[in-house]
C-alpha cells in the first residue's frame, strides 16, 4: 500500500502541466523520428559530401552551408531520440523514477525543434528567391528534401502535443502539489502525536478551501472537456434539447469516474491485457485449491454442484429454448440493411437490390400496407427486416409498423405480427449509432413510471426515457390496435404479445414490459445481451415472471460493472491488473484492515473519499428477468489442432455478472449474429 501511494502519477508533467501521455508511451514516436532522421542523415551526407555540385554558383554555395549546418541538427536529434527510447523503456507502469529525465531531453529536444523551424523558413526564403533562376539541380532537390523533412517533423510533433494537450492538466498538478504538502504536513504532526483521534482530526486538512476550489475547478475543466469531445463526436448531427442534456449528463459521468483516476490511454490497455493474465491465475488458484466446491470455469463463471443446467431433454425446457432462439431472429431483424449485408455481404446486396424500390419496382410489393417512419430512400430497412423472415421462410411473419428514426433517448423499432406463433412482435433496435451511444451512456437511475410498484423501481435512465417514448408512439399511432386487429379472420385480437431488443434494445425491451404489462398482463419480454446496470433489485426480483435474458459467453455489456455498484475506487481495478507491485501489496477489496497498520496507513481504510461514500450510497442495478447464459468450454489443444467449443445453457445469477472478464471474444460475443450462432450451437 505504501509503495502504491509513493506512486508518481503516469500523466507526464512538462511546462508545469500534465500531459495526456506517460513518460514510457514515448518508446515508438522516438523510433519514428530516429528511422526517419537516420534515412534523412545517409541521403544528406550522400549528397553533400559525395555527389558534384555548382561551386560557382552563390545559390549552390549558400545551400550546402545551409545543409552541412543541418547535420548538426539531425547528429543532435538522433541523440536526443536514442535518448528518449532508452529511457521510456525503463521502469514500468507506475514506477517511474527511472524515467524522470525523460521530461529534460525533451526540453532540449524542443528546443532542436525551434532550430529546425528556423532552418525550415530559411529553406522556404531559399526556395523562393533561388528555385527557379538556380540551374544546379542537386542543390534544387537538397532545399526541397530538407523543407520537406523539417516540417514533417514539426507537423507530426505538433499534432502530437495536439491530441496528449490535457486542458486541465495545470490545475491538476497544482492539485497534486497541495495534497502532497498536506500530506507531508500530517505526516509530520502524526510523529509528535501518534493518536488515532488526532489522525482523524488531521485528515479534514485534506478539506482546505484552497484544496475545494482547485477541486472544483479541475471536476469544471474536465465536465467541459468531455463535452467538448462529445460534440466534435457528434458534430454531424443535429441539436436537440435532449440530446444537448444527455451530452452534459455524459460528460459528467466521464469527468466523475476519472476525477481521481490518473492514467493515460496505454495505461488502460496494458493494465486490460495484465488484469486478464491475474484473472485467469486467480480462477486456476481456485481450483487447484483442496475442498473446493467450484468444479469448473466457463466462460468466466463458477460451475458448482448447484448450478442448474437447462434440461433440453425436459420438453418443456426445450420449447421455451426453441422460443429464445425463434425471437432472436426478430431482435436482429431490427438492425436492418447494416446487419442484413453483414451476415450476407454478396447475397444479400443482390437481394436488396433486386427488391429495392430504387432498382425494380417489386418492393412496393414486399412492404405493401407497412407503416414506415424516416427509412432512407430506397426503403432498404424495412426491405431488410422482410427478407430476414423470408430467407428462413417465415412467409407468416407480416410487418406492420417500422420506425427508423433515430435520436437520443428515441430508439428504432418495428411491429409484427407472428400468424405463426399468433403473437404480436415489438421488436427494438440495440446500439448502432452515436446517438444510441448517448443513450446507452446515460446511466443514472431513474424512477420507472409504474403506478403499482413493489418496492423501489429504478432502472437505467436513457433506456428508462427510450421506453417512455416507444409507449407513447404505439398509444398515438394507434400501433398495437392496427397489429391485434391485422387480419380478424385469423383471430389477431386475441395474439399474444412478445417485446424481444438486444443490447439497448434489450434493456428497453424489458423496461418497456413494465409499461405495458398493465394492458397486456401475458406478454413476455425477451431480452439478449442487456446491459448489466439496468434495474435495481426489487424491479429486477419482480422482472423473473415475465422476462427472460440471455448472455453469450464472456460478453462484456452484460457484466460491465457498473460504477454506482462498487464502493472500490477506481484506481484499485487498473492496477489490480499490474505487476509493477507485488501482490501482496495490492489493495484488495475483500482484504479486512490488518491489525498493525501504522496510523499514516490506517487513514486509507479509516477515512474513505467521497468518491467512495458518494457510490456506495448509490443503488445498484442488475440484469433483468430470469437469465440464460450459454457458456462454451474450449477442449485441450492436440497435435490436430484444437476442436470446436461445446456450448451449454444454464441458469444464471442476476447477481454473480458484477465482474468485467477480460477477453479478445468479450466483444465479439456480443454480436447479435454472434449470439444468434451461440444459442443454435
Amino acid at each position: 500500500m505504501v509503495l502504491v501511494m509513493r506512486a508518481v502519477m503516469p500523466g507526464m508533467v512538462m511546462f508545469r502541466r500534465r500531459w495526456s501521455v506517460g513518460s514510457d508511451d514515448l518508446v515508438l514516436p522516438a523510433l519514428f523520428l530516429f528511422i526517419l532522421h537516420c534515412i534523412w542523415l545517409v541521403v544528406l551526407s550522400v549528397v553533400l559530401f559525395g555527389l558534384p555540385y555548382g561551386s560557382d554558383e552563390s545559390c549552390s554555395v549558400t545551400l550546402v552551408d545551409h545543409g552541412r549546418g543541418y547535420l548538426g541538427i539531425l547528429v543532435s536529434c538522433l541523440i536526443c531520440e536514442s535518448a528518449i527510447m532508452w529511457l521510456s523503456m525503463r521502469g514500468s507502469i507506475l514506477y517511474t523514477q527511472p524515467r524522470e529525465a525523460v521530461q529534460y531531453v525533451l526540453y532540449i529536444r524542443l528546443a532542436i525543434l525551434l532550430v529546425e523551424l528556423v532552418y525550415a523558413v530559411v529553406g522556404i526564403a531559399w526556395l523562393v528567391r533561388y528555385y527557379q533562376p538556380c540551374s544546379d539541380d542537386t542543390a534544387k532537390n537538397l532545399a526541397l528534401g530538407i523543407v520537406v523533412c523539417n516540417w514533417l517533423v514539426i507537423f507530426s510533433v505538433c499534432f502530437t502535443m495536439m491530441c496528449t494537450f490535457d486542458p486541465t492538466g495545470r490545475t491538476f498538478v497544482k492539485l497534486k502539489a497541495t495534497r502532497r504538502r498536506q500530506r507531508n504536513l500530517t505526516t509530520y504532526t502524526l510523529r509528535e502525536i501518534p493518536n488515532l483521534c488526532w489522525t482523524l482530526a488531521l485528515q479534514d486538512r485534506s478539506y482546505t478551501p484552497l484544496t475545494l476550489s482547485l477541486r472544483h475547478r479541475l471536476e469544471e475543466g474536465q465536465a467541459s472537456s468531455w463535452s467538448r469531445r462529445l460534440r466534435f463526436f457528434m458534430c454531424c448531427t443535429r441539436a436537440q434539447d435532449s440530446q444537448s442534456d444527455a451530452y452534459s449528463e455524459v460528460a459528467s459521468l466521464f469527468a466523475e469516474f476519472f476525477r481521481d483516476l490518473d492514467i493515460v490511454p496505454s495505461d488502460i490497455i496494458a493494465g486490460l491485457v495484465l488484469l486478464r493474465q491475474r484473472q485467469r491465475a486467480k480462477r486456476s488458484a481456485i481450483l487447484d485449491q483442496p475442498n473446493n466446491d467450484i468444479l469448473a470455469f466457463l466462460s468466466g463463471m463458477p460451475v458448482t454442484r448447484s448450478t442448474r443446467y437447462l434440461d433440453l431433454k425436459n420438453s418443456t425446457e426445450m420449447a421455451m429454448y426453441k422460443e429464445v432462439c425463434y425471437y432472436m431472429l426478430f431482435a436482429m431483424a431490427a438492425y436492418g440493411w447494416p446487419m442484413y449485408l453483414l451476415r450476407k455481404p454478396a447475397c444479400g446486396l443482390c437481394r436488396l437490390l433486386s427488391s429495392c424500390t430504387c432498382t425494380s419496382g417489386s418492393g412496393s410489393r414486399l412492404s405493401q400496407s407497412v407503416t414506415v417512419e424516416e427509412d432512407n430512400c430506397c426503403g432498404c430497412n424495412v426491405l431488410a427486416i422482410r427478407r430476414q423472415f423470408l430467407d428462413r421462410d417465415l412467409k407468416q411473419v407480416q410487418i406492420v409498423y417500422t420506425s427508423c428514426h433515430d435520436a437520443v433517448y428515441e430508439t428504432p423499432f418495428f411491429v409484427a405480427v407472428d400468424h405463426g406463433k399468433k403473437k404480436v412482435v415489438i421488436s427494438i433496435r440495440g446500439t448502432l449509432s452515436p446517438k444510441d451511444a448517448l443513450t446507452d451512456l446515460t446511466g443514472d437511475s431513474e424512477r420507472l413510471p409504474v403506478e403499482e410498484q413493489h418496492g423501489v423501481w429504478l432502472g437505467h435512465k436513457g433506456m428508462v426515457y427510450s421506453a417512455e417514448y416507444i409507449k407513447k408512439k404505439l398509444e398515438q399511432e394507434m400501433i398495437l390496435s392496427q397489429a391485434f386487429g391485422r387480419d380478424l379472420s385469423k383471430g389477431t385480437m386475441h395474439y399474444g404479445l412478445v417485446i424481444v431488443g438486444h443490447s439497448l434494445g434489450a434493456g428497453t425491451a424489458a423496461i418497456l414490459s413494465f409499461l405495458l404489462r398493465p394492458q397486456y398482463p401475458t406478454l413476455h419480454c425477451y431480452s439478449y445481451s442487456p446491459p448489466g446496470g439496468l434495474l435495481s433489485e426489487d424491479a429486477m426480483e419482480y422482472s423473473k415472471e415475465f422476462v427472460t435474458s440471455v448472455v453469450l459467453g464472456k460478453d462484456l455489456v452484460p457484466s460491465d460493472q457498473d460504477p454506482h455498484r462498487t464502493t472500490t475506487e477506481q484506481w484499485r481495478i487498473i492496477i489490480g491488473g499490474t505487476k509493477c507491485i507485488p501482490k501482496t501489496e495490492l489493495p484488495m477489496e475483500d482484504d479486512p484492515p490488518s491489525q498493525g497498520v501504522t496510523p499514516s496507513n490506517s487513514r486509507l481504510c479509516l477515512h474513505p473519499s467521497d468518491l467512495s461514500i458518494a457510490l456506495s450510497a448509490s443503488t445498484p442495478l442488475y440484469l433483468p428477468g430470469r437469465i440464460i447464459h450459454v457458456v462454451h468450454n474450449h477442449p485441450p489443444e492436440t497435435c490436430c489442432g484444437q476442436e470446436d467449443p461445446t456450448y451449454s445453457a444454464l441458469w444464471g445469477d442476476n447477481k454473480a455478472f458484477d465482474e468485467v472478464i477480460i477477453s479478445p471474444a468479450m466483444l465479439n460475443e456480443h454480436m447479435p449474429h454472434v449470439v444468434m450462432e451461440g444459442l443454435n450451437k
